[in-house]
């Protein structure tokens, strides 16, 4: 099927109305819609990148994070 864009120009109370009578099924399809398309805040990445490393990394001594770390942040200051 092909897709056709369009501009709709409505007041944003009347949006909010509109997704007032939406079924919970169709709200939720909306919700993860629309956070599919969010671009997240550096902040954001970064503790999920934080979370993710922490999983992965449980085997390791806090010394060795530690020297990790510094050796990551000496690289990134050296590229600035």
């Amino acid at each position: 099927m092909p897709s056709k864009t369009i501009k709709l120009e409505i007041p944003f109370k009347e949006l909010l109305n509109v997704i007032d009578q939406l079924t919970p099924e169709e709200k939720l399809f909306l919700k993860k819609k629309l956070e599919k398309g969010k671009v997240t805040s550096w902040q954001g990445r970064f503790g999920r990148a934080l979370e993710y490393l922490g999983k992965r990394n449980r085997r390791l001594s806090e010394t060795e994070v530690e020297k990790d770390v510094k050796k990551a942040i000496a690289e990134v200051r050296g590229l600035a």
